[in-house]
């Protein structure tokens, strides 16, 4: 009984913290930019992890490895083949994770876990992936980004650009090989760190030799465009009380506006007079590095392909045409699954077979190396790894911020419905001569009464905000230097 009352603690302690990170990752995707401008602690900070806990990338990059390798022999845990993971749009690494039950996932009778046992930290290395299964079959060492989604794909393109230079520099032994795989929209962030590294000549994209791109919206998501569509028609309704509305339907982060025409963007800096094709522009956008292989995965919500809503809704948040773009370099190879939506793409065993079939089919002409571990290296002390967490202090300074900022946007809006409201009736009066004179007085009156009501309020929640930032510690910091 204690031991079933133990296990039972370990899995809610498991649950919750899967649980705390997962908002954490929605509530970057849905406002990330605000979170990073204003240094929120919520904010996350982009990673590679691995067992929930983030990489240093420095000289001790191997023993993390080498620790939290878990069922991975230690010989054949660093290769000098990597592969690069890149989740999706408010997803976190475990995204990844293959599911026995989910649609189109099924393991084949496999676990999740394999069927092992261990606690919770260990429980997460064991997850079975596609990341783990390409280095148990092919040898390549696979590292897992996390990041902020909330970002623009410019932002996130900069900083996973400057991240595999720092991860190259710090690796064990010389990286000859690389290879990207984004699911959703860091397929987006691959090619927009491959334009990026291009223009500013980095040295690992001469080792990168294949990329794959998992249901991502090369060409946009119908459903952020549907977003600004209707933002667009909202503020154009000449009633202030319900045209203010659109800037509630726009508080959502720059990367989910990206998301409306995916990297169609490229082609207006590129834009030439011989052409004014978007999609001949975007393949010469150099977002598709020449010497390496382009792999495209496209899912649908039904497993007839002539239905009408795979035509109209494709995976559910991405069409068949958007995830196999007409840009693609002709080399390209090209999958479809009717009957796999989107997000289970990144974890289905039918998608990996896929997969599979093609690192078979890559030009071989690296072989394998291993970092060799020597005696020295496994007594080596233990580097302490400590799981990513928040403290209940920057929990609630993020928290506070969060809610001041819905407080805010909420006083506007209330302050433009009761205002445009009130306006209306002195707006017909103003066109009668003989009231005109005695009820301007009465208006400019009022429009004082309300402006001192809600410039308080407004006052309250900046108070929130500072306080945020109190509590916040180092974060109000960085804040202060930057006001100054």
């Amino acid at each position: 009984m204690d031991k079933l009352t133990s296990d039972n603690k370990l899995m809610a302690s498991v649950d919750l913290k899967n649980w705390a990170n997962l908002s954490r990752s929605v509530l970057n995707g849905i406002v990330g930019d605000y979170l990073e401008k204003e240094h929120n602690p919520l904010a996350i900070d982009m990673a590679f992890y691995q067992q929930n806990i983030p990489l240093l990338l420095d000289d001790t990059l191997a023993q993390q490895v080498l620790q939290g390798s878990g069922s991975v022999k230690a010989e054949k845990a660093l290769s000098n083949k990597i592969i690069v993971l890149i989740h999706g749009l408010t997803n976190l690494e475990t995204i990844w994770d293959l599911k026995p039950d989910s649609l189109g996932g099924e393991s084949e009778g496999e676990s999740s876990s394999n069927g092992r046992s261990s606690d919770d930290d260990e429980a997460l290395s064991e997850k079975d992936n596609y990341g783990r299964r390409l280095q148990e079959e092919f040898g390549f060492t696979p590292f897992y980004l996390r990041y902020n989604t909330g970002l623009s794909i410019k932002d996130n393109g900069q900083k996973l650009t400057r991240l595999l230079s720092e991860l190259i520099e710090a690796y064990p032994i010389p990286v000859e090989e690389i290879v990207l795989m984004g699911f959703s929209m860091g397929g987006l962030l691959i090619r927009s760190a491959q334009k990026l590294a291009q223009d500013a000549e980095a040295d690992w994209l001469s080792l990168l030799s294949n990329c794959y791109y998992i249901g991502t919206p090369h060409e946009g998501s119908p459903l952020e465009k549907f977003g600004h569509l209707t933002s667009s028609i909202v503020r154009y309704i000449p009633r202030d009380y319900i045209s203010h509305w659109a800037d509630w339907i726009d508080v959502r982060s720059q990367g989910i506006q990206d998301l409306k025409d995916g990297l169609l963007h490229l082609n207006k800096e590129k834009r030439g007079a011989d052409s004014d094709d978007p999609y001949e522009q975007s393949v010469r956008c150099g977002s598709f590095t020449a010497h390496a292989q382009h792999h495209f995965i496209s899912g649908s919500l039904s497993a007839n392909k002539n239905s009408l809503l795979n035509k109209y809704f494709g995976d559910s948040l991405v069409r068949h045409t958007s995830a196999n773009p007409i840009s693609a370099p002709e080399d390209s190879k090209q999958a479809h699954f009717n009957g796999i939506p989107h997000v289970p793409l990144a974890h289905s065993e039918k998608v990996y077979q896929q997969i599979n079939q093609w690192f078979r089919e890559h030009p071989d002409h690296i072989d394998l190396k291993f970092y060799e571990v020597r005696e020295a290296t496994k007594k080596q002390q233990m580097v302490q790894r400590v799981a990513q967490g928040l403290s209940n202090q920057e929990i609630i300074s993020g928290s506070l911020d969060l809610l001041a900022l819905a407080y805010d946007h909420t006083v506007d809006a209330v302050e433009k419905v009761h205002g445009a409201i009130a306006d209306e009736p002195y707006s017909v009066l103003r066109k009668v001569p003989l009231i005109k004179d005695v009820t301007l007085p009465i208006e400019d009156s009022h429009k004082d009464i309300l402006n001192t009501i809600y410039f308080s309020l407004k006052a309250g929640g900046k108070l929130a905000h500072k306080g945020a930032k109190v509590l916040g510690g180092k974060h109000s910091k960085e804040n202060e230097s930057e006001d100054k």
